[in-house]
């Protein structure tokens, strides 16, 4: 467990998934947050672990004065995709579109957009920020009608939410298969026949190459998006829409920039809790 600076928590958590964390979870603490972070490892090896992410931290100038290593534990093998549904609770992501667990269902109004996801460890459960942000930018889209590509689409809800917002076709694609099958039960209970305007791929934007889409949406970390500003730029059609989220706000110009480089030009941006979400097109 880590205790630190409120300011730099969520670059700090980032910086744990990059260093290989399985999982972060913050809690409160006064003014500083109590990262608990999670690796996949021997027990014998947390310690050699712990060192290194304090290291790489350091290195990376966020370990300041008054940052704290905790002591932490070492859990047994357990059933995790059952373990972690006690907490999951319905999560309005925008003023319009709720997620919630199937066995939790919600009443909406008119106008209004209920998702039930059981995202089997999968990400896209509403309740992250980045999920949040990518949610509003689709709201702000105008995506009916429109051929639209969800990269990384994890749960599948960002493609339920387009596909509901009236997308004429969705192309979903991620790099993990088992992610693939989850998204696609998830269609189905969402969707029903109009499922059959979706296409899941198993892969990234590489596995469409030669097809173009009016809306993109890639709610993904920005050093893993950074390689493929490319050939999104090339997937977009004139006057089409890209829309990234999972992107923190102290990465805003560093990441306009790598836009910029891909001929790509921010429009509008979202932001909430140190998060960013944007909009972009092609250079006219």
């Amino acid at each position: 467990m880590l205790l630190v600076p409120r300011n730099l928590a969520d670059d700090i958590a980032a910086e744990c998934f990059d260093y290989g964390s399985c999982g972060v979870h913050t809690e409160d603490a006064g003014a500083q947050v109590r990262l608990n972070v999670y690796f996949e490892a021997p027990a014998g090896e947390l310690q050699t672990l712990n060192a290194g992410l304090i290291q790489g931290l350091s290195a990376a100038g966020l370990w300041p004065d008054g940052a704290q290593v905790l002591p932490g534990d070492v859990e047994l093998e357990r059933d995790w995709n059952e373990a972690w549904k006690e907490f999951y609770r319905p999560v309005w992501a925008t003023e319009n579109i709720v997620v919630h667990p199937p066995w939790l269902p919600v009443m909406v109004e008119a106008g209004q957009m209920a998702i039930a996801i059981d995202p089997a460890m999968a990400f896209g459960t509403g309740g992250h920020e980045s999920t949040q942000l990518a949610l509003q930018a689709i709201e702000h889209a105008g995506c009916s009608g429109r051929r639209c590509l969800d990269i990384g689409t994890g749960s599948g809800v960002l493609s339920i939410a387009l596909v509901r917002l009236g997308a004429q076709h969705v192309t979903a694609v991620d790099i993990d298969p088992v992610v693939i099958d989850n998204a696609k039960r998830n269609f189905q209970v969402n969707l029903g026949a109009e499922a059959a305007r979706t296409r899941l791929l198993t892969g990234s934007i590489d596995c469409i190459r030669g097809d173009s889409f009016d809306v993109i949406v890639a709610n993904i970390e920005s050093y893993l998006v950074r390689p493929l500003l490319p050939a999104i730029a090339a997937a977009l059609r004139p006057g089409g829409v890209a829309l990234f989220s999972g992107l923190l706000e102290s990465e805003s110009e560093r990441f306009t920039e790598w836009l910029a480089e891909a001929g790509l030009l921010v429009g509008k941006t979202w932001s909430k809790n140190n998060w960013l979400s944007c909009s972009s097109q092609a250079y006219c």
